[in-house]
């Protein structure tokens, strides 16, 4: 039924009508009906019926409006007449859809008449459990009081969920359940309530759960799959407020109950189920598990049309989508433990990983099981009678003997394991047969194994898995260890008789915490415990015995570290220990000033030490003897990890006086890490400003700008000089720049201004070849070349650049040509006073441009240049002052065969090292500049360069360990 505020009436499909009230005459209407569409809607006649409703026991007199086709629809008038409430979308007071009956009984207290009422379904709706047993007497259970050290990441959480309206703070309530905190894979906190005792008075829902092979049945075979995952798919369901004081909770931070549905709630999957099927219901295409829906098409346009339909009504009803756990467009999904694609079912890989990782058998006990497992499954393996019996030949022999592999029996073994992953060995689940987990722990993995009793008898597998037990975990007791194999897996059957009783609803009072803390995972599953001796529960056994590999990180490093305590001689020649040991089983003095110069640093921590077969321990921790501390640092640092995860490692098992300092001391001269540290901080040198000239071009600095993508052919490249005493610039445009193009500049400018004494350039192929070479030689200037990404050594070129760029950025946006731009830029630059000379270029040449701005010509007086330069002087030391003041600047003392790295360029690839091999310094040039001992390829646009002569800001200067 569709409830419509903007319906004036209410609306009977013709097919309803016929099928439940045939009976009943019609009544012609004084009325036309019109849909939103503004076309007529055929009316075949009036109905007159009672509409009463069991929630409030409403009894109201209606008209619905007969119709060929459409939907049953609840309009304006009938919502009126039974005082139904609709707050933000939502209808409140309203129960499950009802079935429809043309003769019903005015006790039920929903018609009174020919017709009853239809209640809306909506993904908001509220959730109400009306009907409970209401003889159970309601249970206040205390509070169950967390550690310390997690109530603050729990009262988090509780904030978070009363924030987003999920659940709501109370003063009292009849019922009390204690809260129970669980911590999820990803580290966080999911805060659940143990809800056994209100369940116990929830009339549970008669809405089942779909079977699997239905729905395997209806996916298998489409070509095209996606699959939705809803987010926090319970706490979309609002619960009605009748409800909500069954799901209080009692917590340390006060008294909560649920506004939405909890999880753990016995008629939640059910409720939730039949929520999805209602609203999936229409659609093609579309099946779903609780909030696990898949759609699929048997072609792409298919798909896709059906994909947009669901999206379409999940948005229409206000349900969100887990983008992150869910997938589209996919030739295969996994579905309920199983890859479901065009070609059929196939296990899920990851079930069969035990097996296929399954080690060869070192004793007879491991065989047995190896073998027990196989003979499991040998009605589903061709010939294994045959196949078996090398393997059952070895069981025959001296149980005390090795085992002796031969080719005979390996191939046995590797066959076996080849026909069980290969061969079709998991039936499809059939939720109608009772199912049965096996479990078993052993005492370094889990396993279990899923199985259904099929009508002929046999026990058929539906999946298996196992998993490795972790290095707390292997600490566990027989106890422990059996249970941790029965929350992960899922009547129960296991070979450990007294976790029989722990398990149960009865024992759990008598469970230790841990055991409680896990059996409380499986609160909302209705289930059995049964025993099955070892002899029979072999699947799981050997499962158990042959777990995945290893999955934590750090075992293998703890071992090796934990292996250098073996070496105990060293604590016994160790003065520095030999003294502490004998002071710890003497008394030490009252005043550290007492105590030898050795053991003062143990003075501080004297009440945690203690002797425990000659080693000497702080608290847990093992006292390193002198000589394996380098040693035990150097064990701990062979990934390479960061300092903070080095002396964290060692903090948990080892202390040594000043341990922190050794740690950095050794990490400060490991040659790996500093070539691949990438937060490495360059100290940057002190400003160096450039020694102000005596007079205009006998300083110059020349540099090239380019390519442009959007320049003319002839305007490809810009050749760009300055003079540092005028500030004077000059620009010349070429399609190319090569060494005869730069020559070529030169020689015109020379012939108007005459040769500088000294040119500076960068380090391009153009300005060291041997013919640039060769010209300023004949010329007799003076060539200084930068240092190698280093930029900030031709300042001045640099900026006048940015000054050229922002010219053709303006010339491109108002489509003018570039070089009739560059010259009114470079009239206006020369003839316009410069902030650091404080006069114009032009000036500074003996005379002042006249523009269109002069009124008077400028006068010079015969002091001028002096005035200037005293301001240079200024400037130069202001700017300095600051630059330095702001990067932190400061002189490294760098001598001649010193080692150095010097920082790679910007483009580094992402594995690539920062900095290059440690080079050697063969001298130093300058206070911040020093030629290293090798060359070093350095691209440049499309050229090449080589470059040995480096600023020192580019570069790290090593820490070395004597």
């Amino acid at each position: 039924m569709v409830v419509d505020t903007g319906a004036s009436v209410s609306i009977l499909p013709e097919a309803v009508y016929k099928k439940h009230f045939s009976q009943c005459t019609l009544t012609k209407p004084k009325i036309k009906l019109v849909s939103y569409a503004k076309e007529d809607l055929p009316v075949i006649g009036c109905l007159s019926a009672t509409v009463g409703m069991s929630v409030n026991n409403n009894v109201v007199p209606a008209i619905f409006y007969v119709v060929t086709s459409g939907s049953l629809l609840l309009g304006l008038d009938l919502i009126r007449l039974l005082n139904l409430n609709i707050v933000s979308g939502k209808v409140q007071c309203i129960d499950s859809e009802s079935e429809i009956s043309s003769a019903p009984t005015p006790a039920t207290g929903y018609v009174t008449g020919p017709v009853n009422t239809v209640s809306p379904v909506s993904a908001t709706h509220l959730g109400c459990m009306k009907e409970f047993i209401v003889t159970v007497t309601p249970i206040r259970q205390k509070l169950r009081r967390l550690p310390l050290s997690i109530r603050k990441e729990v009262s988090i959480e509780l904030d978070h969920l009363h924030k987003a309206g999920i659940i709501e703070a109370v003063d009292s309530s009849e019922w009390v359940s204690p809260l129970v905190v669980v911590r999820k894979r990803d580290g966080h906190m999911r805060l659940c309530v143990d809800l056994r005792e209100p369940n116990k008075s929830v009339i549970m829902d008669c809405y089942t759960l779909p079977h699997m092979e239905e729905l395997f049945t209806e996916l298998v075979g489409a070509s095209y799959y996606s699959q939705i995952d809803l987010s926090c798919a319970y706490h979309q369901l609002p619960l009605h407020p009748d409800s909500r004081n069954l799901t209080a909770f009692i917590t340390h931070d006060g008294l909560f109950r649920f506004t939405r549905v909890p999880f753990g709630l016995a008629s939640a999957p059910s409720a939730f189920q039949k929520m999805m099927q209602t609203i999936l219901r229409k659609l093609d295409g579309v099946k779903n598990y609780l909030d696990d829906i898949v759609v699929y098409g048997d072609s792409q346009e298919a798909h896709d049309r059906h994909l947009q339909a669901v999206r379409r009504k999940l948005e229409e009803v206000g349900l969100q989508i887990n983008l992150g756990k869910s997938s589209f467009n996919q030739s295969s999904i996994p579905f309920l433990g199983h890859m479901i694609s065009k070609e059929g079912i196939r296990p899920s890989a990851d079930h069969l990983t035990a097996i296929a990782n399954a080690p060869r058998p070192a004793d007879m006990v491991a065989l047995r099981s190896f073998v027990g497992l196989t003979s499991w499954f040998n009605k589903f393996l061709p010939n294994y009678a045959t196949v078996v019996e090398p393997l059952r030949q070895m069981l025959r022999t001296d149980v005390q003997a090795p085992l002796q592999w031969n080719e005979e029996t390996v191939e046995s073994f590797e066959m076996l394991k080849r026909m069980l992953l290969e061969s079709p060995a998991l039936a499809i689940h059939d939720p109608a047969l009772p199912a049965f987990v096996s479990t078993d722990a052993s005492d370094y993995g889990l396993g279990a194994v899923l199985t259904q009793l099929r009508s002929d008898g046999a026990e058929r597998v539906i999946a298996f898995a196992s998993r490795t037990l972790s290095t707390s975990e292997r600490k566990y007791s027989t106890v422990e260890k059996e249970a941790l194999a029965c929350v992960w897996a899922f009547t129960l059957r296991m070979d450990h008789q007294a976790l029989t009783t722990l398990l149960s609803k009865k024992g759990m009072n008598r469970a230790g915490m841990r055991v409680a803390r896990w059996s409380a995972r499986l609160l909302c599953f209705p289930y059995d415990v049964q025993y099955r001796p070892g002899k029979r529960n072999c699947v799981a056994d050997c499962l158990s015995r042959m777990p995945l590999s290893n999955t934590d990180a750090d075992v293998a490093t703890e071992q090796e570290l934990i292996s250098v305590v073996a070496e105990i001689p060293h604590c016994e020649v160790c003065p520095e220990l030999s003294q502490l040991r004998q002071m710890i089983q003497s008394r030490w003095p009252k005043l550290q000033k007492s105590v030898s110069n050795d053991l003062r640093l143990y003075f501080p921590v004297r009440l945690e030490l203690a002797v425990e077969s000659q080693l000497i321990f702080r608290g847990k921790r093992l006292v390193v003897p002198c000589a394996l501390r380098e040693r035990l640092v150097h064990l701990a640092h062979e990934g390479h990890q960061g300092l903070v995860r080095i002396k964290q490692r060692l903090r948990e098992l080892y202390w040594w006086p000043r341990m922190d300092d050794l740690v950095h001391t050794i990490l400060r001269a490991c040659v790996t890490c500093q070539a691949g540290d990438k937060s490495a901080k360059m100290v940057t040198a002190p400003m160096q400003p450039v020694e102000y000239p005596k007079g205009p071009f006998q300083h110059v600095a020349i540099d090239i700008v380019g390519p442009f993508e959007r320049g003319a052919v002839d305007c490809k490249f810009a050749i760009t000089l300055i003079d540092y005493f005028t500030k004077w610039p000059e620009v010349g445009f070429a399609s190319s720049v090569t060494t005869q193009t730069v020559l070529k500049f030169l020689t015109t400018l020379f012939a108007r201004e005459g040769n500088p004494c000294t040119i500076n350039s960068i380090n391009g192929p153009q300005f060291t070849s041997s013919e640039f070479a060769e010209f300023l030689k004949e010329q007799g200037i003076k060539h200084i070349k930068t240092s190698v990404y280093h930029p900030q050594a031709n300042g001045a070129i640099e900026r006048f650049n940015r000054v050229l760029k922002e010219c053709l950025q303006t010339a491109e946006v108002a489509r003018n040509p570039w070089k009739s731009t560059v010259l009114t830029m470079l009239k206006r630059y020369r003839a316009t006073t410069h902030a650091m000379t404080g006069e114009t270029p032009f000036l500074l040449l003996g005379r002042n441009m006249r523009t269109k701005l002069n009124v008077l010509p400028p006068e010079v007086g015969p002091d001028q240049f002096t005035q200037v330069r005293d301001r240079v002087k200024r400037r130069q030391a202001k700017s300095k002052h600051y630059t330095d003041c702001k990067r932190g600047s400061k002189f490294r003392n760098i001598k001649v065969g010193d080692k150095v790295r010097v920082r790679k360029p910007f483009y580094v690839k992402k594995v690539e090292a920062q900095f290059t091999d440690p080079l050697s310094v063969q001298q130093q040039t300058g206070q911040q500049y020093c030629p290293v001992s090798c060359y070093v390829i350095l691209g440049y646009v499309k050229s090449i360069q080589c470059a040995s002569r480096f600023h020192y800001s580019s570069s790290e200067w090593l820490f070395e360990v004597h």
